[in-house]
């Protein structure tokens, strides 16, 4: 060395043990968000009436929120306590616009009611499916389903994904894909019979 003297910052002994678990939740809250931010992106973009720049910007404004609260939240509960971070930002969208646009879906319990009655006593009909009011309840309510749930549904009756596909793509056997799908419906019926008002 050449004899230069160099100030080091004053190193506080409790800095590294804060920041350890700091940095552990930020990790996880990211994890999370990853895993479920296609599910969460459509939450969002089925309740602003598909206008996507509002959407994405709904859905930036919630990770900005995930960031500063990534310590707070207990790790099974993330992916709902996102999605009420989503929609608290919408409903304040709304109020700060002074309205709600027509296009932007509302619960109807009356017809979600209906649907979840139909869904257990036959196979939907391709002209009541392609109906706008019921593909509205059906969209609100698949998008209150956990990200797993609301991907299988999504890839098997709107992508039509073989149970043999949706098996390879989890490296599941085609029994427990099966499985996983009766309880997604089962979960879809639970939420249109509980499609509760959001104002």
């Amino acid at each position: 060395m050449d004899g230069t003297t160099v100030d080091c910052p004053a190193v506080d002994p409790q800095a590294g043990v804060d920041a350890e678990p700091r940095a552990r939740d930020a990790d996880r809250m990211q994890a999370a968000f990853d895993r479920c931010a296609r599910s969460l992106y459509r939450f969002v973009l089925v309740r602003v009436g598909g206008d996507s720049h509002l959407a994405d910007d709904i859905l930036q404004q919630t990770w900005c929120q995930a960031c500063q609260h990534s310590g707070g939240v207990p790790p099974n509960e993330v992916e709902f306590w996102l999605r009420a971070v989503a929609r608290n930002l919408i409903r304040t969208h709304w109020r700060r616009l002074g309205r709600r646009p027509r296009h932007a879906p509302l619960p109807d319990a009356e017809l979600a009611a209906e649907i979840a009655t139909q869904l257990t006593t036959r196979p939907l009909a391709l002209d009541y499916l392609s109906r706008r009011e019921v593909e509205q309840q059906l969209l609100l309510a698949i998008t209150e389903l956990d990200a797993d749930e609301q991907e299988l549904i999504v890839e098997h009756y709107f992508h039509g994904c073989s149970h043999d596909e949706l098996a390879r793509r989890r490296n599941l056997s085609t029994r427990a894909v099966e499985g996983r799908l009766y309880r997604a419906r089962q979960a879809l019926r639970s939420r249109l019979n509980h499609l509760a008002a959001e104002d």
